[in-house]
């Protein structure tokens, strides 16, 4: 597209209009993702986790799992929660078949 020197001023500001609307989007999701923050007890961190309070007591004190810490009282992130079990995911063998040929791929190119 070619514009004239006369339809700069127009574009510009519409360029500005999009991107403060986008703008405003952005800070929109960011405020409702800090809202989204929950957090819970050892109690209920117990039943999302299918643990047993004493279980769970000894993760923490392992640090093998997310938690905070204020005075005498655990608290947990449900989010941080959930994303901890998805990091324990095992791949399939599918998965883990796919891998391989993607690295024998990489191999092959960098083969001399």
């Amino acid at each position: 597209m070619e514009y004239t020197f006369d339809q700069l001023p127009n574009i510009l500001k519409r360029i500005e209009e999009r991107l403060d609307s986008i703008e405003n989007i952005l800070l929109d999701r960011i405020q409702k993702e800090s809202n989204d923050i929950e957090f819970i007890g050892a109690k209920e961190a117990c039943k999302i986790l299918k643990l047993s309070l004493p279980t769970l007591y000894s993760k923490v004190c392992l640090r093998e799992i997310p938690f905070y810490k204020k005075g005498n009282r655990l608290h947990f992130s449900k989010v941080e929660l959930l994303e901890w079990i998805q990091e324990g995911k095992e791949k399939s063998l599918n998965e883990l078949h796919e891998n391989g040929k993607d690295f024998l791929k990489k191999m092959e190119k960098k083969r001399w």
